[in-house]
């Protein structure tokens, strides 16, 4: 009896073959395949007789190779993969098994091989650990209502689901409803894995998500696993689907046992390393809290950096490096000693419009996001967010996390990136502050801890209530009620402080800020117009000007106030043609037009000052063209690439003719996406001479032939004293107000925030929650040394 072996071969290379399909192509006298099969095993077909053929001719070549085999010779048919899994076995074995058929004498041999769905696990990590289901999507020989079917119950069996055939040029949408029937099954953060040419040369492997599977290519080439509801990401970023052996067995696993505790929600380890700071809201003093506690480590000689995990921020920071970063860990960063770096916030969200953001990963720019495209990403987003955790722990001794808004929206916890998930993922205490300053202090704590998870609660160890202004005692009933009702001590009431000025983050605290002045008489001081953009970005770039003895800034809404300002500023912004046509649509453009005094521009309000702005690319993702407000003779075109930089710079003798007698030498920083080109009329701001260190000859912004107006791409040039000074003084004279002398640098506020939270909290009890050691508690010196 002849033989016919149907032979897998694997993904395609022959280290992957096993040791019986390398001897069946050996004892074969002649070899049947698809021609590009056969390329991938040619050293083993020498001195072979080959029969080829291209795709869709499958049942042309196993009635070849069959009848070959009658004829009595040894025969060899390639079948990639497993030939019993969409392979050519089950199609020999039908054609041998038809009535009349002339094949009765040959012993058809199945040779297994690694499959597909094995080779692009392999390459994933172990997504297959538990049970998982195999559909093919072509429909050339299963109907599509069938294909349906067993999506849908796979689906609903929480399998783990491989795609054969996933997509081809002529059959695009069968992967656009299956994502869509797992979706409803799962959700859309489920990992998911497609895998190109899976072990062969071009291996191409994306992890992405469930919601996010179809913005990355998928061929006919590629194989799609998607996870089930216990799927996820380990820490190299593979998938792992549990099986369920790392929960048994744990009075034989001491190791285990350990792990597992440490990484409990709602355990802390004995010396943490780390502590965080959540709230009860928004705006309650994280982010200055947090900065007193680095100083407070700092000065006791224990090197420490900030953390964030997620930031919505609309003022950002520049690192050395030219990454961008939320505001507050810069000066955080500031307060531990050290420089800024892009680890310390590695997701931050600049929002764009009223349901989305731009999103920037580790210091840059992904895309604009809306909301459901962003809860997608959120599972590799957390990942960037993991990395840059264990880099500061690598680097630092104590790390200081601050969280996001209120530890109690709920609707939130499954999404949460930010705040108790972060806790656990650091193996850190949680201090919870609250704000008595906006009332209700007692019911936003109990309240707050009311609506956590058990093991949530778990994490808190701490409140301090902040803002407080009058007798502390007063609050001992209320405190002592919140302890016996909670089980959680509070560790500190702080008086209100205003030593320290740290960047507010959001809108909540810009809405404080003065929108209309209470007088509209020009009196004995200088009146500052910040317009109140949309989409305002970076406002404390004006923190310094709003601290001049004389000065009173208000964020100007309406047009009537333009006119009674002695300077009006457009500040940055997130969309400049949309805020553009905004501004444009409530009168307050013509109004900055018929403005007589002087004006500013920074970075999106200085390429509104122009004539016309350009987005060919549609970066901002509105309307191509937009017309500015025509100060001067300045194009602008939007770029995809942002330009993030710390920067110094050379005023021109034009930017000097606006601050007469300053240094030329001034610093700033940039985030911006547009090159601005000058015309008529207009000359150069400054000319920037370095970049993230290095150095540049690059001319920036513009200022008008009459110096009345002027741009600058430069975020804190306000920061200058020179400069600021100079600058007011020309319009204090304008006025008639007697000028300033330059600022005199205060000492740094860090060491007195330190010294206030010292005063008025329990720091023995907070160290001992970080399992800083009491030696170490009781050194007060400076320093940055390890502990």
């Amino acid at each position: 009896m002849s033989q016919l072996f149907v032979v897998g071969i694997g993904p395609g290379g022959l280290n992957h073959m096993t040791f019986e399909a390398r001897e069946a192509i050996e004892k074969a006298d002649v070899v049947v395949g698809y021609r590009t099969y056969l390329e991938f095993i040619e050293p083993l077909l020498v001195n072979k007789t080959l029969f080829s053929s291209g795709m869709m001719r499958e049942v042309e070549r196993c009635s070849q190779a069959l009848a070959i085999a009658a004829s009595g010779k040894t025969v060899a048919l390639i079948s990639s993969g497993d030939a019993g899994i969409y392979g050519m076995a089950g199609l020999a074995m039908e054609l041998a098994d038809e009535p009349d058929a002339p094949f009765q004498d040959v012993e058809i041999v199945v040779v297994p091989g690694v499959s597909a769905v094995q080779a692009a696990a392999s390459v994933l990590g172990a997504p297959l650990m538990h049970d998982f289901a195999v559909i093919s999507l072509s429909d050339l020989l299963t109907p599509l209502p069938k294909i349906r079917k067993r999506l849908k119950a796979a689906a609903s069996a929480d399998f783990v689901v491989a795609l054969y055939n996933p997509r081809s040029k002529g059959r695009v949408t069968q992967i656009e409803e299956a994502r869509d029937i797992l979706i409803g099954a799962r959700g859309p953060q489920v990992p998911v894995g497609i895998v190109r040419n899976a072990c062969r040369d071009g291996e191409e492997c994306i992890i992405t998500t469930l919601g996010e599977m179809l913005q990355h290519p998928i061929d006919m080439f590629s194989l799609v696993i998607i996870g089930n509801s216990s799927t996820r990401l380990c820490r190299d970023g593979r998938i792992v689907t549990p099986r369920g052996y790392a929960t048994r067995g744990d009075d034989q696993n001491p190791n285990r046992k350990k792990r597992a505790a440490v990484a409990s929600l709602g355990e802390v380890s004995e010396d943490p390393h780390a502590v965080m700071f959540c709230g009860t809201g928004s705006d309650v003093g994280k982010s200055v809290l947090a900065a007193g506690f680095c100083r407070i480590l700092k000065r006791r000689g224990i090197s420490v950096a900030p953390f964030k995990s997620q930031n919505m921020a609309l003022n950002s920071a520049v690192t050395p490096e030219g990454g961008e970063i939320g505001r507050a860990q810069g000066v955080q960063a500031e307060a531990c000693g050290i420089a800024p770096h892009t680890d310390m916030n590695p997701i931050l969200l600049k929002p764009n419009s009223d349901t989305g953001s731009q999103v920037i990963v580790q210091g840059k720019v992904v895309r604009n996001m809306g909301v459901k495209e962003y809860n997608a990403y959120k599972p590799k987003a957390f990942l960037k967010a993991r990395e840059s955790f264990a880099r500061l722990r690598d680097r630092y001794s104590f790390i200081v996390i601050e969280g996001a808004g209120s530890i109690a929206e709920i609707n939130l916890r499954d999404h949460d990136i930010a705040n108790l998930k972060v806790a656990g993922m650091a193996g850190a205490p949680v201090i919870l502050i609250a704000d008595i300053d906006r009332g209700g202090v007692f019911a936003q704590i109990v309240g707050t801890l009311e609506l956590l998870q058990p093991e949530e609660k778990a994490l808190v160890k701490g409140v301090i209530i902040n803002k407080f202004r009058g007798d502390a005692s007063l609050l001992t009933t209320g405190i002592k009620y919140v302890e016996e009702r909670t089980g959680v001590p509070v560790l500190g009431v702080l008086p209100w402080y205003k030593g320290l000025a740290l960047p507010e983050e959001d809108s909540v605290a810009l809405q404080k800020k003065e929108a209309a002045p209470q007088k509209t008489e020009r009196g004995d001081k200088l009146r500052i117009g910040v317009l109140r953009l949309p989409r305002i970005s970076n406002y404390t770039d004006f923190a310094a000007l709003e601290a001049e003895p004389d000065v009173e800034l208000y964020y100007v809404r309406s047009p009537w106030l333009v006119e009674t300002m002695d300077l009006l500023i457009l500040p940055g912004t997130k969309a400049t043609l949309a805020d553009l046509e905004s501004i444009r649509d409530e009168g307050i453009a013509e109004a900055v037009t018929r403005f007589r005094g002087p004006v500013v521009g920074i970075c999106g309000g200085y390429q509104m000052l122009g004539k016309t702005v350009l987005d060919p690319e549609r970066v901002e993702s509105g309307p191509e063209r937009v017309d500015g407000l025509g100060l001067f003779d300045v194009v602008t075109t939007m770029l995809k690439e942002k330009q993030t930089h710390q920067a110094e710079a050379k005023l021109s003798a034009a930017g000097a003719s606006v601050a007469p007698g300053c240094d030329a030498a001034v610093t700033g920083y940039e985030i911006h996406m547009g090159e601005s080109v000058l015309g008529q009329g207009v000359t150069p701001f400054s000319r920037i001479t370095s970049r993230s260190g290095e150095g540049v000859a690059v001319d920036d912004g513009a200022v008008s032939a009459d110096g009345r107006v002027f741009g600058t791409y430069l975020h804190g040039i306000f920061d200058n004293h020179g400069f600021r000074t100079a600058f007011l003084n020309r319009i204090r004279l304008a006025k008639g107000l007697p000028e300033q002398a330059e600022a005199v640098p205060m000492p740094d506020p860090f060491d007195a925030l330190a010294a206030h939270m010292e005063r008025h909290l329990d720091l023995e009890r907070i160290f001992r929650i970080c399992g800083i050691s009491p030696l170490r508690a009781m050194s007060s010196t400076a320093g940055d040394g390890t502990p």
